[in-house]
């Protein structure tokens, strides 16, 4: 006999491989980030000193507006970078309730099946043991009768 939810368990096995993927993924964009927005942060760094060392040689004036307006959009795509690093850790606390969610329908499911299968198993030991029963009693009846 087969277990009667066992499509059920296999769709949950199914959504638990699927959300991993997902948060695989997206905790792989969430490192890609904070490892762009390090780099990011430093060249800003790089910058400001550099506009320091313009500015005490007194070197060119527009080389300090541009490193200025460079600056100005280095601090742009910093922002915006953020705010997609917040959308991802957001996505990434959803994947993980979901998974947790996932995972306990599972578990649940697998406690069921572990319960149906313990019972199959009696009812094929009790079977069993009635036909041992059988043939043990036909062959004393054969013998005495």
């Amino acid at each position: 006999m087969k277990f009667k939810l066992e499509q059920v368990l296999a769709y949950y096995q199914k959504q638990e491989e699927r959300l991993s993927k997902e948060l695989a993924e997206i905790k792989s964009k969430l490192q890609e980030h904070s490892l762009y927005l390090q780099s990011l942060k430093k060249e800003r760094e790089n910058l400001l000193n550099s506009i320091r060392g313009h500015q005490e040689h007194s070197d060119g004036l527009w080389d300090v507006i541009a490193c200025f307006h460079y600056l100005g959009m280095l601090d742009k795509r910093i922002e915006k970078l953020k705010e997609e690093m917040e959308t991802l850790k957001i996505q990434c606390e959803v994947k993980q309730k979901q998974l947790v969610e996932v995972n306990k329908e599972k578990k649940i499911l697998e406690r069921l099946k572990e319960r149906w299968w313990q019972q199959e198993q009696k009812i094929l030991l009790k079977k069993e043991q009635i036909l041992l029963d059988e043939i043990a009693i036909n062959g004393y009846v054969r013998r005495e009768g």
